[in-house]
């Protein structure tokens, strides 16, 4: 006897943006290369988005930043429980862009790549409860609402969910093959299954510099150096300076 396939899972989809022709691209690319997602409705403005979302209770909502009537943060404070999956859509700079990855949001930049709109998919589709979210969600609209791209913490992935930490407690970052130790004041460590390029891209403007091609340190934790070529670190910890990284680590060093 053949078994039956499992029925696959359509997730119901709402589309926010207040430019036409962006939404309709999305839309158009979603119903095109998105099997597992159907566009039930669409939305111009945070005040038809809220009830547009009410009326269909969505699965996922693509959600644009700016809009004519307000920001998609707006929007999402207008609800007392957010109980569907969030993309952003977002024309934004690259420093905010790391304000997403900070918080592991997951976000489309403008205009929209297809390979890229596939793997947010992905990753919602993924999503579990264990996954980052209404937490996140605040501390990123904090930081927006804020007008900066410094956050006090940060979004650490790892295989059994994520952990939010402070950054003022990252003394040193150190790869593991395809992962990152992370030293934490406490003599506490954490390993995320993110690699160190990853984390030296998001905390470069966080006064956590990269020192050797298996380090990256936090300035504010250095206790000193040694012509050796080691960074003595609180906590007895220890990171070696790499030659091509020694000139940097010593002006940003000397300017601690």
């Amino acid at each position: 006897m053949v078994k039956s396939e499992k029925p696959r899972q359509i997730l119901r989809t709402i589309v926010v943006d207040d430019e036409k022709p962006s939404r309709e691209v999305l839309c158009n690319y979603i119903r095109e290369y998105c099997l597992d997602l159907k566009v039930i409705a669409v939305a111009s403005s945070v005040k038809s988005a809220y009830k547009t979302i009410n009326k269909y209770s969505p699965d996922v909502v693509f959600l644009d930043i700016e809009m004519a009537d307000g920001k998609g943060f707006d929007l999402l404070n207008m609800f007392s429980q957010i109980d569907f999956k969030i993309i952003f859509v977002t024309a934004y700079s690259e420093y905010a862009v790391k304000a997403f990855r900070f918080n592991a949001i997951d976000y489309l930049l403008k205009p929209v790549r297809i390979d890229e709109l596939k793997e947010a998919v992905e990753k919602v589709k993924l999503a579990t409860v264990s996954s980052p979210g209404i937490e996140n969600l605040a501390l990123l609209i904090s930081n927006f609402r804020n007008g900066s791209s410094t956050v006090p913490t940060v979004v650490i992935p790892h295989l059994k969910g994520f952990e939010v930490l402070k950054i003022a407690e990252i003394i040193m970052c150190q790869a593991d093959g395809y992962c990152t130790n992370f030293y934490l004041t406490g003599n506490r460590k954490v390993i995320s299954s993110k690699n160190l390029k990853y984390f030296d891209e998001m905390l470069e403007d966080q006064n956590i510099i990269r020192v050797h091609h298996s380090y990256i340190v936090n300035l504010n934790h250095i206790s000193g150096y040694t012509r050796q070529g080691e960074i003595n670190l609180t906590e007895g910890l220890k990171a070696s300076l790499g030659d091509s990284y020694k000139n940097d680590f010593m002006k940003r060093f000397g300017k601690k």
